[in-house]
């Protein structure tokens, strides 16, 4: 494919006006679209190659004052890349010959000017393809030699440290380095040990910083070491440290003998404090470290035009030193870093010492090299140590490379842990169906059959002691069904706790009976109970509910007859815990429910708290046993312990945070009867979607006094609150299509904002009323006397 041509600038090297038309005709007839340059001798060559932007150069042979075989030198010197063709009428096949070894890419007879566009359109792709081909080849090496040049390029030890066993890998150049024999796996100490002992504490406690989880994560130390002979060198050491959940697992690092740059560094410190006399003598005064430094140095006026470079310029970058004296430095600085470079060295005029910048430098096969610099200033001298950092530079990205593809891989593991927690919650809801559907139906039945008789009942006018023994039979019913819905929720942890200082003795003497009449006469039941018990920020409902759970699951596994233990105790714990179940350091009341049953084998334990794993069979209840159990001590900020011998028996313990004194006086104070009257004068604005349900809110609430306007939706309680109407309470259910009660009760804000607002729902969102107080929250099914209670609280 031919090159586009309108991107292409041609330099046309021709004094002849005629000729160059020539020649811009027959470009211009193959297509042309050629931006043009013409100069007519080597003043106006060399301006033309010093503007920059040439993609060809098409010379005449003989020109004023000089010739095309000179101009061809000076272009393979400033512009090494750009292909050079000869457009002329000598003729001799041993002149083309000469011209091409020299560097030539192709030669034209002006009598056979229409080879000319074929041969640029040629010359053009070859000089691509070069192009492409250079950076193709250098990538490569680069992606292939990358660690290997930094190693042995760089002169760099690697170490590679694991935090947790104090054991690192070093390879044979670092060992050398710090005075280790051979290479290998050692321990933190011995490498340590190789430091200079007016160095070893600082870089003891560097290395352990990077692993302090909120430090940088980073080594960087330069100190001293002593090889057995007695040498001291310096050592420059630089690791980063990688963390997995907060711990540090791995510190990798590298070192690096910088020696010859700290005598360097010294030497300069000592020319600064002699400038002028250096200056004078600047040549002469070089010394040994000038000219064996692997590090650029250079004595350099504000207009980078330098004074004095040692012999490392031409070693990393080269030019020969001749070329770069009648220049300017800045010159070789990569256009992207010149603006840095400026702001760089007006602070080195404004604040002296800069002791590290970076900028790029052009090599003079046309690549650039990454330099690292210190200077400071003298009077219109500035004097500079530059070192080679491109190695260093392609590591560090090679190993951001590698962190990123290391972050995409994590991030991808988490995608599908995601998916197969997803997978469980399905999996769950299967197991979970048949036993909660069972338990459900059986409550049913009840109260669909109580009511059948009672219906049937008041049609025979039967009387009344009977119906309202079958009215109670429903209402146990109805809150049996109650405590299964605030076992769902309460493992969901979409249940509202009311945790409160809760005297345990207490709470188990008060189900004493219960649990008796629950266990059976085979089963003999204890108590354990500590006289000096802490008093526990706990939920008293919910600690009765989990008490009663581990009772009849500690029944069901004696099977028949057996013993089961309640005890109370207070723990303190110091060390972090082990499982996910068990709880963190801290203050406890600890309740244990032990049991002479079966116990679980290490498979069964291994899953016992797992979502809806269940041991019953299918019909035996709704499967939530310990799951439940750990659900609510983690939600109440505690946690769960189990002690398990296969044929011997289970301890569960209970671990619930201690409440504090503060709070355990504030309990007292609260506790009492709250009055539920007051209703006389009062209005309401009830908001239910449930007819049924708004009926009997609005029946009890007018029983106690009050006055009650009900809407079925938002929409319909937001027409009525623009009407004008005056409200002392807003009532609403949470649930509800379109617009729920959250939202609701934000747009009610804005039309009356000095309502107060209560909830009465089924089912709270956590998230959407985290910013409710419990007091303005009914739980549904709720008491008459809770309803009356908190409206007449809300409403003072």
């Amino acid at each position: 494919m031919p090159p586009d041509r309108s991107e292409v600038t041609v330099l046309l090297l021709e004094d002849s006006q005629i000729d160059a038309e020539l020649a811009r005709s027959y470009l211009a007839a193959a297509g042309g679209g050629y931006r043009f340059v013409q100069a007519g001798d080597r003043p106006e060559f060399e301006a033309a190659l010093a503007a920059g932007g040439i993609d060809i150069i098409l010379a005449d042979y003989l020109l004023p004052g000089f010739d095309g075989l000179q101009a061809l030198a000076i272009a393979r010197v400033q512009v090494p890349t750009v292909p050079f063709l000869f457009v002329s009428g000598v003729v001799g096949e041993e002149f083309a010959t000469d011209a091409l070894k020299q560097g030539a890419t192709d030669y034209v007879m002006k009598r056979n000017l229409h080879r000319l566009p074929a041969a640029v359109d040629r010359a053009l792709m070859e000089a691509r393809e070069r192009s492409e081909r250079r950076r193709a080849e250098q990538a490569l090496r680069a992606s292939e030699v990358g660690l290997r040049l930094a190693v042995d390029a760089a002169r760099l030890g690697l170490w590679d440290l694991d935090p947790a066993t104090g054991r690192m890998a070093c390879d044979r150049r670092c060992c050398t380095l710090f005075g280790i024999l051979g290479e290998g796996e050692i321990d933190f100490e011995t490498f340590v040990a190789g430091c200079h002992p007016d160095d070893c504490e600082a870089f003891r406690e560097a290395v352990v910083a990077a692993t302090d989880p909120h430090g940088t994560g980073e080594v960087v130390e330069e100190h001293r070491t002593v090889r057995p002979i007695g040498a001291e060198r310096w050592i420059a050491t630089h690791g980063r440290a990688f963390f997995d959940g907060g711990v540090c697992t791995r510190v990798i690092g590298v070192v690096q003998d910088v020696t010859a740059r700290k005598r360097t560094e010294a030497t300069l410190r000592r020319v600064n404090e002699d400038l002028e006399a250096r200056v004078t003598a600047r040549t002469q005064e070089r010394d040994q470290a000038w000219r064996l430094s692997r590090d650029l140095m250079v004595v350099k006026r504000l207009d980078t035009s330098p004074v004095a470079l040692n012999p490392a310029w031409q070693e990393v970058l080269g030019w020969p030193e001749e070329e770069l004296m009648a220049g300017r430095l800045g010159d070789l600085v990569h256009p992207e870093d010149r603006s840095v470079a400026e702001v760089v060295a007006a602070a080195v005029r404004e604040h002296g010492v800069i002791e590290r910048f970076e900028n790029r430098y052009r090599h003079r096969d046309g690549s650039y090299r990454w330099i690292a610099w210190s200077a400071v200033p003298a009077d219109d001298l500035v004097y500079g140590v530059g070192r080679d950092v491109t190695e260093e530079k392609h590591a560090t990205a090679e190993l951001a490379a590698a962190n990123r593809e290391l972050r995409a891989q994590i991030e991808e593991r988490e995608r599908i842990e995601a998916t197969l927690r997803q997978m469980q919650r399905l999996e769950a809801v299967g197991q979970l169906t048949s036993g909660v559907a069972h338990d459900f139906n059986n409550l049913l039945t009840i109260i669909l059959g109580n009511i059948g008789f009672a219906e049937r009942a008041i049609e025979r006018g039967d009387p009344a002691e009977p119906l309202l023994r079958r009215l109670g039979h429903m209402r146990q019913a109805a809150e049996r069904g109650a405590k299964l819905t605030d076992q769902l929720l309460s493992f969901s942890r979409r249940q509202r706790l009311e945790p409160k200082p809760t005297d345990l003795n207490e709470t188990v003497e008060g189900m004493r009976d219960l649990l008796q009449s629950s266990l059976g006469g085979s089963v003999q039941l204890r108590r354990e109970l500590s006289p000096d018990l802490w008093p526990a920020l706990v939920d008293p409902t919910q600690i009765e509910l989990i008490i009663l759970n581990l009772a009849i699951n500690a029944r069901d596994a004696m099977r028949v007859g057996g013993r089961l233990t309640i005890a109370t105790s207070n723990v303190v714990l110091a060390e972090r815990s082990q499982r996910p179940e068990e709880p963190g350091p801290g203050e406890y009341v600890m309740l244990s429910v032990a049991d002479t049953g079966t116990g679980m084998t290490p498979e069964v334990l291994e899953r016992a708290f797992e979502p809806f794993f269940t041991t019953k069979k299918v019909g035996e209840g709704s499967g939530l046993g310990l799951a439940q159990v750990f659900g609510f001590a983690k939600q109440s900020g505690g946690g769960v312990g189990i002690d398990t011998v296969a044929g011997k028996g289970t301890t569960v313990r209970v671990y619930l945070p201690r409440a504090g004194e503060a709070a355990a006086a504030a309990a007292v104070r609260s506790t009492g009867p709250v009055a539920a009257g007051g209703g006389r004068g009062r209005s309401i604005l009830l908001v239910d979607d449930d007819a049924a349900v708004r009926e009997v809110t609005a029946s009890r609430l007018r029983e106690l006094g009050y006055r009650v306007v009900e809407a079925d939706s938002g929409g319909r309680a937001l027409d009525i609150l623009a009407d004008g109407e005056a409200f002392d309470l807003l009532l609403l259910d949470y649930a509800m299509p379109g617009m729920n009660g959250a939202e609701l009760a934000r747009e009610a804000r804005r039309l009356r904002p000095d309502t107060p607002v209560m909830f009465i729902t089924g089912f709270a969102d956590l998230g959407a009323l985290g910013d409710v107080g419990e007091e303005r929250i009914v739980s549904k099914p709720y008491s008459d006397a809770e309803l009356a209670a908190k409206v007449a609280r809300v409403l003072g």
